[in-house]
């Protein structure tokens, strides 16, 4: 079963792997296109600044949540969201489901030949996944319509924005609508892991919620601002949304909606 939890003024979409992939999966073989959009504590840190990203959050068609920081503020406000959703596992477990399927995937972002990189190990591990196309991420203003037609042109099921957020939130919020029967999904830094061009957490540093540490320790100087700076300020938005809250003479449960 699913439901929509509000947290930090964003509601998300509670519901389990399982329960997800399948979710995903009705979604991309109808065609119903939309926005999917991960939220993390990172990105929920920058929406509390940046009044755009939160209205883009707000008008998606599924936001799950992504990580131990919201897993734990969830958890402190009443409204748990249970399962960690985050793309590195979502998107593999998603392939292969898909790849009996002939699931079609394009993959859009990064630097050049990661997301060629990526492609090749993902169609290696899921014989019957089908890569409609690849394009880096460093394509200007002028050359979005280019890209826009090569996405069109390739009809994919699902379209893997990694640009970093928000820059991928709002490039999807933009051009979603222009690509009909395209489900359009954020996943931040995910070619960089699924090209192995940088190693992913080992399974039991994953199951003590410890991954946000493991990324700060082999990318120190790229996420020490993210991980360090960003979680204090993450823990302040939890405590101060948990304070107003009471102070308004509300229990700290929140809001949940069936």
């Amino acid at each position: 079963m699913t439901d929509t939890v509000k947290f930090l003024n964003a509601s998300f979409d509670r519901m389990s792997p399982k329960e997800a992939v399948e979710a995903l999966m009705v979604r991309l073989l109808a065609r119903k296109g939309g926005r999917i959009y991960y939220g993390n504590a990172h990105t929920m840190v920058t929406a509390s600044n940046n009044q755009v990203l939160a209205k883009v959050l707000q008008e998606k068609d599924l936001l799950l949540a992504d990580g131990a920081g919201v897993r734990w503020g969830s958890a402190l406000l009443g409204t748990p969201l249970v399962h960690n959703l985050n793309g590195t596992d979502l998107v593999p477990a998603l392939c292969k489901a898909g790849a009996a399927k002939n699931l079609s995937l394009y993959l859009l972002g990064a630097k050049p030949g990661i997301a060629e990189e990526a492609a090749i190990k993902l169609t290696e591990k899921y014989p019957g996944l089908v890569i409609a196309g690849t394009q880096d991420g460093y394509f200007s203003q002028e050359e979005t319509p280019q890209v826009l037609d090569s996405i069109r042109a390739a009809q994919p099921h699902i379209l893997l924005v990694g640009m970093g957020v928000p820059r991928q939130e709002f490039w999807i919020h933009q051009y979603a609508s222009q690509l009909p029967g395209i489900t359009c999904m954020g996943v931040g830094g995910l070619f960089d892991f699924l090209s192995e061009r940088i190693p992913r957490a080992p399974l039991w540093v994953r199951q003590h919620s410890m991954e946000w540490l493991w990324r700060l320790t082999v990318e120190p100087r790229r996420l020490w601002r993210r991980y360090i700076i960003g979680n204090c300020i993450f823990i302040g938005l939890v405590l101060t949304y948990a304070i107003g809250n009471l102070s308004e003479g509300s229990t700290i449960a929140g809001e949940t909606h069936h």
